[in-house]
């Protein structure tokens, strides 16, 4: 079925591009936005972050483009124009990952390759993750700032934890947590880029169309969270079987880089570690001189794991 996508003058979308919805594992409406490629290179399944909208990653789909891919970005439950929480239908929540794991299964069902490369940012990292844990198929993967541990402070996770717990507990779990628009709308003193132009990106869409509105934090959400980052440590990441690599930011306010290395150290024949010095949790939306960085590190893994069609087939 078809859908919309919203434009804004902050964004510009590669030519050609189109949007449309599937019916997910339970039903739920999910949007999958198609921002063409040659593909000769294979596909490439954007996942974004909490909060974000497709429309958001328009600039990083035009990379991918240049680097022959045909690119694809979901707009992962509960944002965008995807299926919300509401109180008529209470697929939305999130409240368990498996739902979130389920949509992009789901969706690279849809997309039907053999050689398909994961690109996941924060929230959206740890859903690639957590699905190349639990089975799923992709060649090679890159995970920019990915959600493995939220805060790089204990306390802020026990506190965080402890209160999502007792709301849960009380029957709050819809309660929302975090402020209506975040740091979306305020550039000085925002915890995710030092590039004005880039955070302008977010900020045009949602005051060019309040149907792209940023969903809530929730009780339910963070409790998904935590257990699904439990559920990693313990025992998820012993089942990885594909080639990740991982871009992290050294001023990263929002999740724990330390445990990025943490992860690599443990597993060293799959997971490859690069930290770019100076850049915030949104490396994608940075400065040049620090995204840049981020693509030398995606070139890299793909120099080594994914060969060119074109090489294929001499």
């Amino acid at each position: 079925m078809e859908a919309r996508l919203i434009a804004a003058p902050s964004v510009t979308f590669p030519e050609g591009a189109s949007a449309s919805y599937f019916e997910s594992f339970d039903g739920a409406t999910i949007r999958l936005v198609d921002y063409g490629g040659s593909g000769e290179r294979g596909v490439c399944l954007v996942v974004p972050g909490w909060t974000e909208p497709a429309e958001k990653y328009a600039e990083v789909a035009l990379d991918l483009r240049d680097r022959d891919f045909a690119v694809h970005c979901i707009d992962p439950r509960g944002q965008g124009l995807s299926l919300r929480l509401c109180t008529e239908d209470q697929r939305g929540r999130i409240d368990d990952f498996a739902k979130y794991v389920g949509d992009l299964r789901h969706a690279v069902g849809l997309l039907g390759t053999d050689r398909l490369t994961l690109l996941g940012h924060s929230m959206g990292g740890l859903t690639v993750l957590s699905y190349l844990c639990s089975g799923g198929n992709a060649q090679c993967a890159v995970l920019s700032a990915p959600a493995t541990r939220i805060f790089p402070h204990v306390w802020q996770r026990l506190g965080v934890r402890a209160a999502a717990g007792l709301l849960c507990r009380l029957g709050l779990q819809d309660r929302p947590l975090s402020k209506e628009g975040g740091e979306a709308m305020v550039f000085e003193g925002n915890s995710f880029t030092s590039d004005e132009k880039r955070h302008g990106y977010l900020k045009g869409l949602l005051e060019t169309s309040d149907d792209l509105r940023l969903p809530r934090q929730t009780p339910a959400m963070v409790r998904a969270l935590h257990r699904q980052q439990r559920w990693l440590d313990r025992e998820g990441l012993g089942q990885l079987r594909v080639p990740t690599a991982i871009v992290s930011a050294s001023e990263d306010s929002v999740v724990d880089s330390t445990h990025h290395q943490e992860i690599a150290k443990a597993h060293p024949e799959l997971i490859t570690l690069t930290e770019i010095e100076g850049a915030k949790h949104e490396i994608l939306m940075e400065r040049d001189e620090l995204r840049d960085q981020f693509w030398d590190a995606f070139d890299q893994h793909m120099e080594r794991y994914l060969e060119p069609a074109s090489a294929e087939r001499t």
